[in-house]
């Protein structure tokens, strides 16, 4: 009975190939233009910009839900569901603590499944493991194995611990290998480019987000004379510092974006967190070197705007650490042990954890932490730091694991070097640093899932885009902006 409905199945999807492409009329195909555009993600940006606004969060998940399963169904690419995906995921970030309330729309899902579903049969392709597979599936393995021995099957079976096992371990692998296949379609637009501006939408978005609640809170900030505490400040940090990579290397096209670097930046500083405070600096030390490193053309525009705000701090230095004085206080305690806090008990405790499960760890599914840090409903017990969680999770098998999986990506990065390879390796390392700090990678969506979709979207475009050294690259990209320039000025005469 099971092979007859599977071969049905089969037949089934072999007729839907067939009647997408009947379907692939000039229509369509505009339609589809259209999805991937500019203007198209612009159009996105201002409906989160509304529901940001009017904190209509919930009535924001209805609505990117149906987007993203619209664009399911209609699109062949699936890169046209990622802006409105990470969107979604900023636009939550505000909504800590609200377990029972999204739980009672989780028959929503059954829409983007079945349209992913629609997906993955309509538009069904030969399935691509990808290079980075094998430690993949070690991860998975690793995750899986966590806290056996340790564990009893009542706790590692709930459905706090099945989602994070899961979504960490075997959920990740087949979503990476579903990417690997599934972005790998015929495209008349450079992959690496459209990446690079979703990102830069998203990046605008965290910066929308921070206006908006410092606007809408000048007499606070006024009576505070400096940051106000928003709760969500590490997730938007974290987003900001994906995106700003992308806008620095940019750059090297057009300098211009080098602002939008600093207001990225800036805007990390709004958010008061500590981590994006120090890693964000390091990060954007590390974008603006490899930028003076590599872009002759525009190399002094770099120097000089970098020394120009250097002096600003410096003229202004009594007015810049009034207002952001207490985030660097706040680190320096943290930094020197002055104050026990949270953080610090938890490392503590994933050694302890380790010691005494050496092999598989704690398990992800382990709540004994709740002591120190009592985290909410349907989260984890967080070390709050990478490699401590994989130490104290999942043992030795995790940390063979896991930098395994590292070492990978790192190798996947620096092979082909180009401009794109290196913003993606520098937003890589952003949210590894963040993640020091932070549950970060060990979140599955958004931030293990935007990981994974690097590695496939940096292996597809190392394959299809023709640019062979780092030297051709800039060559090429300050060739566009020639061009840019003379079409302006074509304008300008006419």
């Amino acid at each position: 009975m099971n092979k007859r409905l599977l071969y049905y199945l089969y037949k089934e999807g072999s007729y839907a190939v067939k009647i997408s492409s009947l379907r692939n009329t000039d229509s369509l195909g505009r339609l589809r233009e259209f999805l991937i555009s500019e203007k198209f993600m612009l159009m996105l940006f201002a409906i989160a910009c509304v529901i940001t606004v009017f904190h209509l969060e919930i009535a924001g998940v209805f609505v990117f839900v149906f987007i993203i399963s619209f664009l399911l169904v209609v699109c062949e690419d699936l890169l046209t569901t990622t802006l409105p995906f990470l969107l979604l995921s900023e636009t939550l970030i505000k909504c800590y603590g609200s377990y029972h309330t999204f739980i009672k729309y989780i028959w929503l899902g059954a829409v983007p499944i079945a349209a992913l579903i629609f997906h993955l049969v309509c538009y069904r392709r030969k399935l691509s493991l990808g290079k980075c597979f094998t430690p993949t599936l070690f991860v998975a393995v690793a995750v899986t194995l966590g806290g056996v021995g340790f564990l009893s099957l009542k706790e590692y079976f709930n459905l706090t611990a099945f989602y994070y096992v899961f979504g960490l371990g075997f959920g990740m692998l087949i979503i990476y290998v579903l990417l690997n296949t599934y972005l790998d379609t015929p495209r008349n637009y450079s992959l690496s480019e459209k990446l690079t501006d979703i990102m830069l939408y998203m990046g605008l978005f965290g910066v929308f987000m921070i206006a908006e609640f410092y606007i809408t809170s000048i007499p606070a900030v006024i009576e505070a004379r400096g940051i106000l505490y928003m709760q969500w400040r590490n997730n938007v940090s974290t987003f900001l510092m994906l995106a700003m990579p992308f806008a620095a290397l940019k750059s090297v096209k057009k300098p211009s974006y080098l602002f939008l670097t600093l207001i990225f930046f800036l805007s990390i500083l709004l958010t008061g967190s500590r981590g994006g405070l120090l890693f964000g600096f390091i990060e954007l030390m590390m974008a603006v070197s490899i930028l003076i490193s590599i872009d002759k053309r525009h190399r002094w525009i770099f120097v000089a705007t970098g020394m120009g705000l250097a002096l600003s701090v410096l003229v202004f230095f009594q007015d810049f650490y009034g207002f952001f004085g207490e985030t660097f206080d706040r680190l320096v305690m943290g930094i020197s042990g002055g104050e026990k806090e949270v953080r610090v008990r938890l490392f503590e405790r994933a050694f302890e954890n380790f010691y005494h499960n050496p092999i598989f760890g704690t398990g992800l599914a382990y709540m004994g932490n709740r002591d120190i840090h009592p985290s909410a409903e349907f989260a984890l017990c967080w070390y709050h730091c990478e490699p401590l969680q994989i130490m104290g999770s999942l043992g030795l098998v995790g940390i063979i694991a896991f930098a395994v999986q590292i070492f990978s990506r790192l190798i996947l990065f620096v092979r082909k070097r180009t401009i794109f390879n290196i913003t993606i390796l520098v937003s890589y390392l952003g949210i590894e640093m963040m993640s020091l700090v932070n549950p970060g990678v060990f979140c599955p969506l958004p931030y293990l899932f935007l990981v994974t979709m690097f590695m496939s979207v940096v292996e597809i475009a190392n394959r299809t885009e023709h640019i062979n050294t780092l030297s051709a690259d800039i060559s090429h990209s300050q060739r566009l902006e020639d061009e840019d320039e003379d079409d302006e000025d074509e304008d300008d005469e006419d």
